[in-house]
């Protein structure tokens, strides 16, 4: 064999051995024709990271997990380095995203390939932006493109979606993008790192933790199914997006605690109690007392889930 034919197949196994790594996805791409130059509000997060300094942790294997804030108000979300760059789930501030970018090039020498946000509400898409204007690609359910707009959030607007399930090949690495069921709210994406047996369940799952404020934007049944699914899951650590790691053995307790709720509430409205009357006579067990935030989120979840079931039952009329 010649020389120019050897630097031929040379060239031609090197093309191959790439294109067998480079990323791809299974994702949409979202059409921003027509929403350029779109109005919106001032970013909240400014100054966020003034009294607590963003962290990256090694979780396990090639993943990390990246904070901002600190006690209660921490956010958190997942990292994945890999040859080709870095894939980041949310980013919680715009200053913690910008750090984050630096610290991941600076660490590991890669940029952010993909920035994966597990939902539309701010406090989790923000810094989406940094990320995006880096080159990365933005990814999130369907679902999440509306409100970005419609509520004049100053952070990106996903430049993929996808409607159940989503692949992201990175580096060698697959990433599962799940979307259960409307939960936490209806643009919950569930994010899967199979070989690492890792999840970000954001909001969703807790740690021993009270789920947040009166529930706000959320679904029971879908939350309810959405836990079925992650208990089934062949995973051992889950970030849950505050507070610290979990595994499945909390999402157990989280789904007793909340179909618990759910039965007291339907019982009680049932029966005609009031709602002054109603939010006294719910039980919690001693386990769930000892949770994190128990006194100040016991009522507000009970006026949460009070609100689901006075929407979602009609009686004898």
């Amino acid at each position: 064999m010649n020389l120019l034919k050897k630097s031929l197949l040379t060239i031609a196994s090197f093309a191959l051995s790439v294109s067998a790594i480079a990323a791809t996805d299974t994702g949409i791409a979202v059409d921003k024709s027509n929403i350029k130059n779109r109005p919106t509000l001032p970013d909240f997060t400014v100054g966020m990271c003034d009294d607590a300094a963003p962290t990256l942790t090694k979780l396990k294997d090639n993943l990390y997990r990246h904070t901002n804030g600190s006690g209660l108000a921490v956010h958190s979300g997942i990292v994945m380095i890999t040859d080709e760059g870095a894939l980041v789930v949310d980013g919680g501030a715009t200053c913690a995203t910008e750090w984050l970018s630096k610290e991941i090039q600076s660490r590991f020498g890669v940029p952010v390939k993909y920035n994966v946000l597990t939902h539309a509400h701010a406090d989790h898409m923000a810094g989406s932006q940094v990320f995006q204007r880096q080159g990365a690609t933005i990814v999130a359910h369907e679902n999440a493109v509306e409100p970005v707009i419609g509520e004049k959030m100053p952070y990106a607007i996903p430049d993929k979606v996808f409607d159940e399930k989503m692949t992201i090949t990175l580096g060698g690495e697959t990433v599962e993008l799940h979307h259960v069921a409307p939960s936490h709210s209806n643009s919950m994406t569930m994010v899967l790192f199979p070989r690492q047996k890792a999840l970000q369940c954001t909001d969703v799952c807790q740690n021993e933790t009270m789920p947040y404020n009166d529930f706000l934007d959320f679904y029971y049944d879908g939350w309810i199914d959405t836990l079925d699914w992650v208990i089934a899951q062949d995973v051992d650590i889950i970030d849950i997006g505050h507070y610290t790691p979990a595994t499945k053995a909390e999402q157990v307790k989280l789904r007793a605690y909340m179909t618990d709720l759910h039965r007291q509430v339907l019982m009680l409205e049932r029966a005609g109690q009031s709602w002054d009357q109603l939010y006294r006579n719910i039980e919690f067990s001693p386990e769930v007392q000892s949770w994190t935030n128990f006194s100040n989120m016991k009522t507000l979840n009970t006026l949460g889930m009070h609100r689901w079931v006075k929407n979602h039952r009609r009686g004898m009329w």
